[in-house]
Parts: structure tokens; sequence; C-alpha cells
């Protein structure tokens, strides 16, 4: 089997299997200039799919579906069946690719246009309540892989591409169009207590709510929302990799690092730092590290080397500058039983949580960060999130504080306000247990 590799509607290269292992060769018109990160010869061989295709695959259930459908016994098949994949990467068939067209190429600057790719201005809580959905039940609920492709981002949670009709107020989906936004459903087994894979109910609304709280201490995040959609919300996000019908790619800090998917809770926070330290200048290093902080305070223990990227700084083929790509899949798994109890994904120090204030002051000085520049961002960060995380369960409306929570088999509950608030109880009891960040008893009385 021959696959055509196309980036930016220009043919690269055919990746194919042989016994030596699997191949990625360079078509003879293309230049050094143009060659994919990792793939850095004419000729490339190696005992797996190559790390910058493997991670556009999705992961666990959704690639085993592709693969037994489509009896596909090696890997490099699976990329034909992918649509509306992160970036500009195209995959083709032999017989495809002969019928293959050049799209129409406008080159931006990514830092230009953000902002309004972005549309991070939106108000909290976003719920689009004055929204219909029109999209079939079965797509947002599938039994087994619907539909001839699967969505070329990589990740654990199902998802697919929608479109937001601003002017019918319409959520709509369209399996040929590539649309500007991504919706993720809720799992439906991920409500039951005691369920497979563990008990994760409201993770959407969890997103939303991080993702903003992000966006309020400075990071960038693209426009986020919720809809009510039977017994919970759905989640949709705005693609940070399109900018009027062009694209612009982006890698993981596990594809720059040369990891694949498995890999990705094994790489440690200074290896992703060290890593992103190649491409990054010091400004956009120390905001890479003040996110690490950040998540550590609000225990983003799902934040591995998946789920932060570089970004390249326009869509010109040859491009190599990178910068920080807007953050996403920010939440917060503390609210959870059934789930690991990590503060992060990645380690410091070998410790995946009860991280102490020392620990990340030596990950500070390890990329070249002074302690005191360091010192000021883990209060910064921490002392905000003392004073602030509070109103954003106060904004909430009162379905979604009421939604319950199950807190063991026997069926008793408690409303999903009263888990968030206990859960911001116990960060503020771990900053000042472990990061030394605590009001003052002076400004206590005025935030009380």
């Amino acid at each position: 089997m021959k696959i055509f590799v196309i980036k930016n509607s220009t043919p690269l290269g055919v990746l194919h299997e042989e016994a030596e292992g699997i191949v990625f060769t360079y078509l003879d018109n293309i230049d050094k200039s143009q060659y994919i990160i990792g793939l850095k010869n004419k000729k490339n061989i190696a005992a797996t799919l190559f790390p910058v295709f493997e991670n556009l695959l999705p992961e666990h259930e959704q690639l085993k579906l592709i693969k037994a459908k489509y009896k596909i016994k090696g890997i490099i098949g699976v990329l034909l069946h992918l649509n509306n994949i992160h970036g500009s990467f195209e995959f083709y068939s032999q017989t495809d690719y002969e019928n293959f067209k050049k799209d129409s190429f406008t080159p931006f600057h990514f830092n230009k246009v953000k902002d309004y790719v972005l549309e991070q201005d939106y108000t909290y809580p976003n719920i689009l309540s004055n929204y219909s959905i029109d999209i079939k039940k079965s797509k947002i609920f599938p039994t087994g892989l619907q539909g001839s492709k699967v969505m070329g981002i990589s990740g654990f949670q199902y998802k697919f591409s929608v479109s937001l009709d601003r002017t019918s107020k319409t959520i709509v989906h369209n399996e040929n169009q590539d649309g500007l936004y991504i919706m993720k459903p809720y799992n439906k087994e991920r409500l039951k207590f005691g369920s497979e894979g563990g008990y994760i109910p409201h993770l959407l609304v969890n997103e939303h709510i991080f993702m903003t709280l992000a966006r309020d201490f400075g990071f960038s995040v693209p426009y986020n929302a919720i809809i009510k959609y039977e017994e919970d919300y759905l989640y949709i996000i705005k693609r940070f990799d399109r900018f009027q019908g062009n694209k612009i790619d982006h890698h993981e800090i596990l594809t720059l690092i040369g990891g694949v998917s498995k890999e990705k809770y094994s790489i440690t926070a200074l290896e992703a730092l060290e890593t992103a330290a190649n491409y990054l200048d010091k400004d956009e290093l120390t905001e890479m590290y003040s996110f690490f902080v950040f998540s550590i305070i609000i225990a983003h223990g799902d934040f591995h080397a998946k789920n932060i990227s570089l970004i390249y700084k326009t869509n010109v083929l040859e491009e190599k500058e990178m910068t920080l790509a807007p953050y996403y899949d920010i939440s917060t798994i503390r609210i959870y039983k059934d789930v690991s109890r990590n503060d992060i994904g990645m380690k410091v120090k070998n410790k995946p949580s009860n991280i102490k204030r020392e620990d990340l002051i030596w990950l500070a000085n390890s990329i070249n960060i002074p302690s005191d520049k360091a010192e000021g961002i883990i209060d910064d960060i921490g002392l905000e999130f003392i004073k602030n995380f509070e109103s954003y369960i106060d904004k909430l409306p009162s379905e979604i504080k009421a939604l319950k929570i199950a807190t063991n088999r026997y069926g008793y509950s408690k409303p999903f306000e009263a888990i968030l608030r206990q859960y911001y109880d116990q960060r503020v009891v771990y900053l000042d247990k472990y990061l030394d960040v605590t009001l003052q008893e002076d400004i206590k009385d005025i935030w009380s």
C-alpha cells in the first residue's frame, strides 16, 4: 500500500510499509527546506509509524474500530480514514491521488490573526441556550464507528467537526465540510457510578470552567461553549488551525520530542520545557512555565505531552520557526474519585502530585528562569486562584449548580456546586501546605 502525504496542499512524499519497516520517501521535486519535522532524510525508515503521523491518529476504541471495520492489518492504512485532520496534512491512496487538485493558498502570520481566530472574548458561562442542534443523535452518540471517516484530531475523547450558524442559531454537522468548530459529546457510560474506565460526570462543563479560568489568567484559549442536551452538556470549541479557508500546522510537544501516543504520560515537565526551549524565546518559555504552575494549582491531572503544542509562525511550507499554540483540553480531575489523583500528567522531579514550591523553583532554574521570577509566578497565580475561583462557581446557573455527582455506590450524591466548593477548599489547603501561598490575615478579611 502506498499513501501520498499532502501538506498545505503540496504533495510531499509517499508512505508505505516494507519488510524493513515503515518508509517515507520525499518526492524528487521537494527541497530540504520543505521537509517535515522528524523526517530529515530523502528516505526515512522506522520500525513504527513516525510520530508526526502517529500523533494524528485517534486513540483507544476509535482506532480499534477503524482497523476492524476496514480490515487494516498494519497501521498506515488508518491515515486514509481520517477526516478534518488538525493542521494541513492530507493522506491519499494511489487512486485518489490521481485525482488530486491543489487548493488555493494564502500565506498568513499566526500571531497577526490570532485574536480573530480565537474569538476568546466570550462571556462566561457561555451556554448556547438560544441555539438548536441539527445533528443526528447517532452522530452525537455513535454505536461503533459512524460514517466513512473519523476526525483526525487525536485524543481519548470522541469528537467531530461542526459549524455554528450565527444567523439561524443552529449547530450543524456536514460529513464533507471542514467545520470551524469541534464538538465533544459527553460519555454516557461515564455518567454511571462504577462505570468501566471511571466515573467522570459533567466533564465538559468542567472543561468550559477551566478553559475560561485559563483565559482569564492571561493564557490564550479558543472560543468554547456548552449546550444542554438530554441529561448533560455538550462542548464546542473553535479550531485554531484554520483562517479564512487556509490551514496552519502545529505539533504536540510529544511529536517534537519524537514520542508516540502511548508515551504521552512518560514525558516529564522538564523534558517538555527543554524541548520547547529549542523553539521559543525567553518570554514564551516563561509563559509555558507559568502554564505548568497554573496546571498544578488547578490539579490538571490529565496534562500530558499531547495536551500542549507549538504552532508555526506562518503557514508557509518552508516555515520552521514556532510559537506557543493556544491551550486546550484544560480541566481538573480532582473533583472525581474514580480517576488518578495526580496534580499533573507530566512529573516534576519524578512526582505527579504533592509538588512543592522548591520543586517548581528547581524546574524554573533548570530552564534558566531566575528564582525570584519563579517565586513571583507561583505567588501571583496561586493568590489569583484563591481570590477569584469561587466567582466561577457563583456565575454558574442554578441548573448546572444542581447537577448531581454520586459519591458512593449506594446512590448518595452531592450537587455539582458543593463538589466544586469542596475542591476549592482542598486546593487552598494544598497551596498553603506545599506552595506556601496563602492570603495574609488582613487580606483574608477583605475577601471573606
